[in-house]
């Protein structure tokens, strides 16, 4: 759709006058957006001679913008011009859905593609092939970088043969671009053909890629009176037996063992092998409980049931909906696979910024010990060989170099967190990942198997190559392919087929599944990282409040500025487009598109989610990414005239392509939002009573599902993690004080009355990042060093803009009310005289109270007074309580 056309189309139609008031009423903000799709966009308009708001929309189709009023088409004026401009506003649009066709392949049809992919490339190859003596093989042929392979030509007509490539034990083909390769020098060399032996050297037992890899023989002669022997035993007159007869089949191995007519290829092995431990896994099932004692928390009965499903398979995935507790099934599956199967060594594989996180959840839940393994190669390879853990933990980048060392030291149980990096799997990482050797594989995932099947055929394929096979059969079985582009994949189909094979290895549960078993508030915390722009914007705001805090004295400009300081540190914790208005920095940007569509899997949900930003100028960025992405959306702000909040309420509940309200603090107070179960806090506020009034929009009579899940983002290493340890701001301190009639125009900090708040800002600027090990992302010689003085030209442009765009509830709502709240300080030595600790902390009270009635007046430019505060100190028990009287 272009914009620029559709105005140009409006400009032609309408007359000058009706373009300027069009104009006016766009400038004047009297146009608002209730609620975009990526089939309509609804508006309401301000009817000014009317005095009432009219509601407009735009109908999408076919890249046309079709005005209508009322549920009726309708002409374009000045009202949807507005409408228009303000929908220009917005700076990207939604495509319209556009027909495509569809190629469905036949199975035989696709073996024909993929055979002839293999003939093109081996005629393009440039190998050197040793010949053996016999014309069967085994030659040994290398590729075009050394790697070396065994080719075995079994059938001369068929052109079938065997290798022990990677391609050749999985392809269901009979034959690799290696093997028609070979087929071909031979036909082309005559006396090469002439001079080998033509007797085939021995009866071969082999699993047969035509057969779905049936356990199969082969000999071309007249069988020798011996193997004739075993052969009949165990195959009857069939060349192959059934995959459920295998267990019987070990007789065979053992029988022919020193025979010298007989070869059985290592996979036949390896596959008799896999069904003995099958067997002993479901006899295991059957008999053993689980002793949940060992985990030190009292898991849901789902998760008990996850645990049951992935303790007793050698692949499995749990692919439960995001905040349903996945990690801790997936410790505890590890800690009973150690009391069952005696495994010794668990790895963890997961992103580099969660790798901390495991290990604090395994030494919380657990008796084990965690390892994250960091340094120089030598050192980790060391590491690995220690035996005195059970748990180590390691990024997949990690893998890519260490595969090898790994797999020396050994590993019984593997466990693959955010498995979206092994889900294409071409990948180098995802390889890396296969070359890996455990006994036992998990993968947790949120991301629902209906979405991008070739993904998770990759994530499969790296549990249990086997399961399905070579790609091309399972792309003809689902994958729909573009009539043009030979390898674009369209859509899907047979996903019921599917779904119902996969739950062999894979369980999931949603929400809605185990509701009844949820808590009613579930808060989850998701730690993000910081790129290096907005680590050296964070480190010199800090520098700048370490030199303001060092004063004895501040005045209210020094206050000012500290603020200011402060509020941008958060500001960049969300993007640095908040600071400069030029780059887009925001992993919390990044993760949150990545858990709506991955983990929440919110195209093919009918969920309705909130985001509270205190900044109108991160809805923009995700309402951007939401438009992108063709999710609808409303967004309310302080902008949003009061009497229309209601109809973007309505938009929400009752527009099933409006799954997301967007809201600032705005939203905090006086809206009833129970159609959403889901809230997203972008940015933590400073009052954590601001953050339950968040949770109350939504948490209250007539929540449908009285189950909620709130997701708190806060950025590593930065002033959020402050404010999300309560280390900054206390909630019953910052309740108690705001008062409106302050007077202060020194506060004193001296070292014997200085401010709590205060101490932990020293702390925040003081305290040193979280230590990068040397396979983080970030290596040391990228670390820029914190400067120790602030960049006054700097400070002087976000002094001037660090309100921009800032949303505040703080100064539309307020009560009268009397709060009794009994504060205990923890800060205090245990053997200070309890009167001297409740004096001085009294002392810590006033000087709080002093320097927050700043921040006040700072933000909401009213003076809030301390002097008629009454605290009372219990000299016995340490109990302070606080009488005072907010604004209306």
């Amino acid at each position: 759709m272009d914009i620029q056309t559709i105005k140009d189309q409006v400009k032609s139609i309408l007359s000058p006058t009706e373009l300027t008031y069009g104009e006016i009423i766009y400038h004047n903000c009297d146009c608002t957006i209730l609620s975009q799709s990526a089939v309509s966009i609804d508006f309401a308009v301000n009817i000014s001679e009317e005095n009432k708001f009219t509601e407009y929309s735009f109908v999408i189709d076919d890249g046309r913008l079709i005005p209508r009023a009322a549920d009726k088409p309708k002409e374009w004026d000045r009202y949807s011009f507005a409408c228009l401009l303000q929908y220009e506003n917005e700076l990207s649009l939604l495509d319209a859905k556009e027909p495509t066709e569809h190629k469905k392949y036949s199975r035989q049809g696709m073996i024909n593609r993929v055979l002839e992919e293999r003939r093109q490339k081996a005629a393009k190859a440039d190998y050197r092939i040793q010949w053996a003596d016999n014309i069967y093989g085994d030659h040994i042929l290398s590729n075009e970088n050394g790697v070396k392979y065994k080719i075995f030509l079994r059938d001369f007509e068929n052109e079938t043969g065997y290798s022990n490539s990677p391609d050749s034990k999985l392809n269901k083909l009979g034959t690799t671009k290696h093997i028609m390769y070979a087929f071909r020098k031979l036909k082309e060399d005559k006396a090469l053909y002439d001079r080998l032996s033509k007797t085939y050297p021995f009866v071969e037992i082999f699993c047969d890629p035509l057969n779905d890899y049936k356990i199969s023989w082969y000999y071309p002669h007249k069988l020798p009176i011996e193997a004739q022997l075993s052969i009949s035993r165990y195959f009857k007159k069939s060349n192959f037996i059934e995959d459920n007869e295998i267990d019987t089949f070990l007789g065979f191995m053992e029988e022919t063992a020193e025979s010298e007519q007989i070869l059985i290829r290592p996979e036949v092995r390896e596959k008799v092998e896999r069904r003995y431990e099958q067997l002993m896994l479901d006899d295991l099932r059957k008999t053993q409980t689980c002793d949940f004692s060992q985990i030190k928390a009292e898991l849901f009965p789902y998760q008990q049931d996850g645990v049951r499903f992935a303790l007793f398979r050698k692949a499995a995935i749990i692919a439960d909906e995001m905040g349903l507790g996945k990690t801790i099934q997936a410790i505890a599956t590890a800690v009973l696979k150690k009391d069952v199967f005696g495994f010794k060594k668990t790895l963890v594989v997961c992103p580099a910024t969660l790798k901390s996180q495991w290990k604090k959840e395994i030494e919380k839940f657990t008796d084990e010990k965690a390892l994250v393994v960091a340094g120089t190669p030598d050192e980790r390879f060391l590491q690995y060989a220690d035996d005195s853990y059970y748990f180590y933990i390691v990024n997949y980048e990690t893998v890519l170099r260490d595969s090898q060392a790994i797999n020396k030291a050994g590993i019984d149980f593997l466990i693959l967190d955010e498995a979206q990096k092994i889900k294409n799997f071409e990948t180098k990482t995802s390889g890396a990942i296969r070359k890996l050797q455990p006994k036992h594989t998990l993968v947790i995932t949120g991301t629902p198997i209906e979405n991008r099947l070739i993904d998770i055929y990759s994530i499969v394929s790296v549990l249990d190559p086997h399961f399905f096979g070579p790609l091309w059969e399972f792309s003809y079985q689902h994958c729909l392919f573009d009539t043009e582009r030979h390898d674009k994949i369209n859509g899907y189909y047979d996903l019921q087929p599917l779904n119902t094979r996969m739950s062999d290895i894979l369980i999931r549960r949603e929400k809605r599944d185990v509701i009844d078993q949820l808590p009613q508030v579930q808060q989850i915390d998701i730690p993000i990282g910081m790129t290096s722009l907005q680590a050296d914007y964070h480190a010199e705001y800090s520098a700048g409040i370490a030199k303001i805090i060092s004063k004895k004295f501040l005045t209210p400009y020094d206050l000012q500025r500290l603020q200011i300081l402060l509020t941008c540190m958060r500001m960049v914790c969300d993007s640095t487009f908040l600071i400069d208005n030029q780059t887009y920095d925001s992993p919390k940007l990044d993760e949150l598109k990545y858990i709506l569509f991955e983990k929440l899997d919110l195209h093919n949900t009918n969920r309705k989610i909130i985001i509270f930003s205190e900044w109108v100028k991160v809805h923009k960025l995700i309402g951007q990414m939401l438009r992108e992405n063709k999710v609808g959306f409303v967004e309310l702000n302080g902008k949003v005239p009061v009497n229309m909040r209601s109809e973007l309420i309505k938009k929400f509940e009752n527009t099933p392509e409006c799954k997301v309200f967007l809201s600032t603090e705005a939203g905090g107070a006086g809206l009833n939002l129970q159609m959403a179960d889901i809230l997203f806090n972008f940015e933590l506020p400073w009052n954590p009573a601001k953050k339950n009034q968040r949770i109350g929009r939504i948490d209250r009579l007539g929540q449908k599902s009285n189950k909620l899940t709130i997701y708190n983002f806060i950025t590593r290493d930065s002033i959020e993690q402050q404010i999300a340890a309560g280390l900054l701001v206390k909630q019953n301190l910052f309740d108690g004080v705001l008062d409106n009639n302050n007077t202060t125009n020194i506060v004193d900090f001296s070292n014997k009355g200085r401010s709590q708040f205060i101490q932990q800002l020293e702390k925040l600027v003081m305290q040193p990042s979280e230590e990068l090990d040397f396979e983080d992302s970030v290596q040391p010689d990228e670390q820029q060093e914190c400067v120790d003085t602030t960049d006054i030209s700097l400070l002087e442009q976000i002094e001037d803009r660090h309100n921009e765009g800032v949303e505040s509830a703080d100064s539309k709502s307020s009560d009268h009310a009397q709060v009794q709240e009994s504060v205990s300080d923890d800060n205090r030595s245990a053997s200070a005289p309890a009167e001297n600790k409740a004096a001085e902390l009294e002392q810590v009270m006033n000087n709080g109270m002093q320097f927050l009635a700043g921040l006040f007046k700072m933000s909401t430019g009213k003076d809030m007074g301390v002097e008629h505060q009454k605290i009372e100190v219990d000299r016995e028990t340490g109990e302070v309580v606080m009488r005072f009287k907010l604004p209306i």
